[in-house]
């Protein structure tokens, strides 16, 4: 879509390459552009930064296919298997992991 606001040329670049790269599904996954409070240069650098699962408890859980953005569950019997992004701090806002079942 065309922008119509008023913001930098920085911003404009950012929007633009977000509009051009993600998915329809990654855009449903990306933070709301809000004025004020999320910028485009945000979202850009969170599509570009996928939070990392570097730390696996439990013995029936993997990186599926060597991807540490995803875990999946070795067996049927993953009860007590944790996935950790260590280097990654929630501050504020809304959090959500998505399921494939």
């Amino acid at each position: 879509p065309a922008s119509t606001l008023n913001w930098s040329l920085v911003e404009e670049v950012a929007r633009q390459a977000v509009f051009s790269r993600a998915t329809e599904e990654e855009m449903g996954c990306l933070p709301q552009y809000v004025r004020g409070t999320a910028t485009w240069l945000s979202i850009l650098h969170r599509y570009e930064h996928l939070l990392i699962f570097d730390v696996l408890l439990g013995g029936y859980i993997e990186h599926r296919n060597g991807d540490k953005t995803a875990v999946c569950a070795k067996g049927e019997d993953y009860h007590g298997s944790v996935a950790v992004s260590g280097s990654y701090v929630m501050r504020s806002g809304a959090h959500y992991a998505e399921f494939l079942i």
